[in-house]
């Protein structure tokens, strides 16, 4: 039973953060956008494999053609969750879509970014989205990263979330990304007040080898997508080229029958993290 997929619709965003790792690997020619496939092809695969939950991410989906046709689609036993910075009207979506199917929309908060002529963004904007969202019946929770050079100002951005009843939270930033950065001792202390503890692996001090055998079930229930179909393991495989899957285009495509072997737990991506069951394993 295929119980998550994490859905990377596209590796386009109209944001440029530094410290998505995204943005850092096409400024080396790695992940680079490609076109979208129609969305009645993805609404045609999502129904035939059927996940319990899709989780929707990239880039931004917003930026996908008939995005929200596609999601009115999809086969009522599939629950959504979807990561967007909320940079593109939503009116179409929230009179589209029910909370009973989109259970829960991260909404990607990141200050320095200010959209573009077409999609705006400040924090006007970025709250009243989610306020609109939320009232509306959507489970909203505002999402930050803790980028070194803008995590000093997280307890004012927490405030002025909560204070218009918001949920927020912090994920530290990622160490698997293309500029690493390891946290001082003072940086970590002040993090950890923000970091929920299935994040606190981020704030954690990387040892030069540390690879325990577990095994795990991405491949059996849970998969990571990409925006042309190539299914993974975890987003992480899919950047180390480990243990391609195949494509979920193709109509053949099949789950794998028992979990494999994973020496890279110490760096799993948090997306991925939350979704699958792990085991010691003996390395041999």
């Amino acid at each position: 039973m295929l119980k998550s997929v994490v859905w990377w619709t596209s590796m386009a965003c109209n944001f440029k953060c530094k410290y998505c790792w995204e943005v850092q690997a096409q400024e080396r020619g790695e992940f680079k956008p490609q076109p979208f496939k129609p969305a009645s092809d993805w609404l045609a695969v999502w129904n035939r494999l059927r996940p319990q939950l899709l989780d929707i991410t990239g880039g931004e989906p917003f930026l996908m053609p008939d995005f929200v046709e596609l999601l009115a689609g999809l086969d009522p036993s599939i629950r959504v969750g979807l990561t967007s910075n909320l940079s593109h009207p939503l009116i179409e979506f929230a009179q589209t879509l029910s909370p009973k199917q989109v259970i829960n929309i991260t909404a990607s908060f990141h200050p320095t970014e200010n959209g573009t002529r077409q999609h705006p963004m400040n924090p006007e904007i970025f709250v009243g989205r989610c306020l609109f969202l939320q009232n509306r019946g959507f489970h909203v929770c505002v999402n930050l990263v803790a980028w070194p050079e803008q995590m000093y100002l997280i307890p004012a951005w927490a405030e002025m979330f909560r204070s218009h009843g918001l949920r927020f939270h912090v994920d530290p930033y990622s160490s698997i990304s293309y500029y690493p950065y390891q946290y001082t001792d003072a940086e970590r202390k002040f993090l950890a007040p923000w970091i929920t503890p299935n994040r606190t692996a981020g704030l954690q001090v990387i040892e030069p080898n540390p690879k325990p055998c577990v095994t795990c079930s991405g491949g059996v229930d849970h998969l990571s997508v990409q925006p042309n179909g190539d299914a993974w393991r975890c987003i992480l495989e899919t950047q180390l080229a480990l243990n391609p899957l195949g494509n979920v285009f193709d109509p053949n495509f099949r789950l794998l029958d028992q979990p494999l072997k994973c020496w890279e737990q110490w760096r799993c991506p948090a997306c991925d993290r939350d979704k699958v069951e792990t085991r010691a394993c003996s390395p041999s």
